[in-house]
């Protein structure tokens, strides 16, 4: 046997071996992106949805102290002359108003 005919007999086998890696790195290729389509593309979608979420919650939730504060500063100086108890009072009670609105919004239980 000579190097030629080693190497036609092996680049015969070589053709039909690549070929059938090439099929099965497409199969697996398919599989694995299936499955990312089913999993991973959801799963980064909630989470996406809950970080925004907890972003906009905590910006409001600071956004709504610094104007109860500003509020309360405003009231104090202008308006009530440094005696802020006065302040706290109104401030207070447009909260406690809100709440009690809301609450008689909500689904009681049955």
């Amino acid at each position: 046997m000579t190097s030629d005919e080693g190497g036609s007999a092996l680049s015969g086998s070589s053709d039909s071996g690549n070929d059938w890696a090439a099929q099965a790195t497409a199969k697996v290729d398919q599989v694995v992106s299936i499955v990312r389509d089913k999993t991973v593309r959801p799963v980064s979608r909630v989470v996406k949805f809950l970080i925004f979420g907890l972003l906009a919650g905590a910006v409001g939730t600071l956004l709504g102290i610094l104007f109860s504060i500003g509020v309360i500063r405003v009231l104090d100086t202008e308006i009530f002359h440094r005696r802020v108890w006065a302040s706290y009072l109104i401030v207070g009670g447009i909260f406690s108003g809100l709440g009690l609105l809301l609450s008689s919004k909500r689904q009681r239980r049955r």
